[in-house]
């Protein structure tokens, strides 16, 4: 006699593989995204290095960004500077300029940020932008300040994510000395999603030698630093907002 498998078997044994698959199938999907995306941070933030390298370069400034980034320009004019540096760019001066209203949209943090009302909240900027020619967004946020030390005040957030209050109920504030020139937040696939910090969003502080990453981990810090020292895990929390 001939050994086979019986119907009520095979189709056991296709339930069982489509089990697995679904299990295993939505990380592996994820996997190669963040993949994809740790690709293109590397390849925009490359970019965003020559442009400011290429520009001081060309005014006889090498290595200072505080030419670009001065006192009197403001973003929109440091914007339009700085395009000239990546090829088939567009700009975007504001949101009701034609075809740009797309660019400006709502990023969520990497972790969850909550407002006074315990909503969850977002990062939104009407800044000057720079639509590469692979989708990539580049917001250009200019302090204004040509890379001087300033003081600034923010406010303290628990490891939740929520206001730290002052025994008087006001919100717990610092402040701290900054030396950035500008800030540079850029989008690696643009409106697509997920439009999230320390997944396709990152920020970049602009000090007057050189680039580098912002730290706090709800603006991306951790995953960028991920990133460029080679461990290429991106950390950010899963929610809706």
């Amino acid at each position: 006699m001939k050994k086979a498998f019986t119907l009520a078997e095979v189709l056991i044994t296709l339930s069982i593989i489509g089990i697995v698959a679904a299990m295993t199938l939505p990380a592996l999907i994820q996997k190669n995204q963040d993949k994809e995306l740790i690709a293109r941070t590397k390849k925009v933030y490359s970019d965003i290095n020559n442009a400011l390298l290429q520009w001081s370069n060309d005014n006889g400034v090498v290595g200072d960004n505080s030419f670009l980034f001065n006192a009197t320009d403001s973003s929109q004019v440091v914007a339009a500077n700085l395009i000239k540096y990546f090829s088939g760019a567009k700009l975007c001066t504001g949101k009701n300029q034609k075809g740009c209203s797309k660019y400006y949209y709502e990023v969520k943090y990497a972790t969850k940020r909550y407002d006074n009302n315990d909503t969850l909240t977002v990062a939104t900027w009407d800044d000057p932008r720079i639509i590469f020619s692979n989708g990539a967004v580049l917001v250009v946020r200019s302090n204004r300040t040509a890379c001087t030390p300033q003081e600034y005040s923010k406010t303290e957030y628990d490891e939740n994510g929520t206001v730290i209050k002052n025994p008087d109920g006001s919100d717990k504030t610092t402040t701290y000395i900054s030396e950035n020139c500008a800030n540079l937040i850029f989008d690696v696939n643009g409106p697509k999603r997920p439009n999230q910090y320390g997944h396709d969003t990152f920020h970049l502080w602009v000090l007057k030698t050189k680039i580098k990453p912002a730290t706090e981990a709800y603006a991306g810090g951790n995953s960028f630093l991920n990133i460029i020292t080679g461990s290429e895990n991106l950390e950010y929390e899963y929610y809706n907002k």
